[in-house]
């Protein structure tokens, strides 16, 4: 991981901007006056709450002063205060007793600085800063583009999260889990201004994921010949892509992980690979088994020829001392479909999942495919059991005693 060099993070301009513009109707205020009432004397002026959206009556008491001669002195130097308080921007309804009024855009570059400086720490992975960095360039292009953005981070209410979640997963049609996770960055987000004193509550806490038995991910298994031809073609023409390709239908080992294996983790007499919890995607230490058809075309390859902290993967996917970023193997496959004339809906991924799929119709326990595919519980290794559009022969033939 190359600390000191982070991926492209959100520049926000200091120019005019939609916001910005957005500012003079917010802070709309009429001048502050006296009233001289014989029940009590207060200041009084209209302040526009963004909250609700509509000018309110603000009154300031001014009875405990005496006598009205210096009552009145006392009005008018209040008076002149007041006015400049909401020249410069001060709102009566969302004050802060020390900062003041929080912009929303100030509260996303504090986000975005604590976002680099975590990755920078080696806290965040360098996709978990670019994840951040996506999702909360989208929450600021989504309030830019609506009919009339906040401006204060007070604004950012639970009805504002549910309109940025219905914007993500209506209008731009992602997925239910995509939306999901839209949610848990709202989420992430929304603690992080509470744990800064910037809000007093989550507004996106009690809002619901969508549940995972309403839907199911959208795969397409590779069938059986085209599995075939694929292994056919990359032995002839790309073995170490072969090795990469085998890793993900053998091993489950997604291609990010694949990026981050080094030769030492593999044990060759054991037909093992151990995956430390800081190159793991869910952060823990697990041995998997290394199919003996794998292991061979490694040594084939000569692979643990090279010294053993050397990445398995690095440049043009041959072993070396350099990380590579995963979208070189995944130009790989995108080439590869284009070689073969592949349908478009053959992912990458789809491999995990044809291989999973394989290994479940091969009558592998439940248990061992979780275990090989790292799988938090049964649960999910069930999601990639196909159904079946013809007879079980197991179950065909079967005469009981009944």
């Amino acid at each position: 991981m190359l600390k000191n060099s982070p991926p492209a993070r959100i520049v926000f301009n200091n120019s005019a901007s939609p916001q910005k513009e957005n500012v003079d109707e917010i802070i709309r205020f009429t001048f502050p006056i006296l009233r001289e009432n014989k029940a009590a004397w207060y200041i009084e002026f209209y302040a526009f709450d963004p909250i609700r959206k509509k000018m309110r009556r603000k009154r300031i008491k001014i009875n405990r002063l005496a006598p009205k001669k210096r009552r009145r002195e006392y009005a008018a130097g209040l008076i002149v205060r007041l006015y400049q308080q909401l020249i410069c921007g001060w709102n009566p309804w969302i004050e802060n007793d020390s900062e003041g009024p929080i912009l929303f855009d100030d509260a996303i570059k504090r986000y975005v600085e604590n976002n680099e400086k975590m990755y920078n720490d080696g806290i965040f992975r360098k996709e978990t800063y670019i994840s951040h960095e996506s999702m909360i360039r989208k929450l600021a292009t989504y309030n830019r583009k609506r009919e009339s953005p906040i401006v204060y981070l007070a604004q950012l209410d639970k009805r504002f999260c549910n309109d940025f979640l219905d914007y993500m997963h209506l209008e731009l049609d992602h997925s239910p889990q995509y939306r999901n996770n839209c949610l848990t960055f709202l989420k992430a987000f929304c603690s992080f201004c509470v744990e800064k004193g910037l809000m007093d509550e989550n507004p996106a806490g009690g809002i619901k994921p969508f549940s995972r038995k309403l839907f199911q991910k959208r795969r397409k298994i590779i069938p059986p010949g085209v599995v075939k031809q694929i292994g056919e073609y990359l032995m002839e023409h790309d073995k170490h892509f072969l090795l990469s390709c085998y890793l993900l239908y053998y091993c489950c080992i997604r291609p990010i992980e694949q990026t981050r294996l080094r030769l030492q983790y593999f044990n060759v007499k054991n037909c093992t690979l151990t995956i430390p919890a800081q190159d793991s995607k869910n952060r823990t230490t697990q041995t998997i088994t290394v199919p003996k058809k794998v292991m061979m075309l490694m040594l084939d390859l000569g692979v643990f020829n090279n010294p053993p902290q050397y990445y398995l993967f690095s440049n043009n996917i041959m072993p070396g001392s350099v990380q590579i970023d995963r979208r070189l193997i995944t130009i790989r496959w995108t080439r590869l479909k284009k070689t073969l004339d592949l349908d478009n809906d053959y992912t990458f991924y789809s491999l995990k999942d044809t291989g999973i799929t394989e290994m479940l119709d091969k009558k592998l326990s439940s248990i061992s495919v979780r275990d090989q595919a790292r799988h938090s519980s049964l649960a999910i290794t069930d999601i990639y059991t196909r159904h079946r559009k013809e007879a079980d022969r197991n179950i065909l033939d079967i005469d009981g005693d009944l």
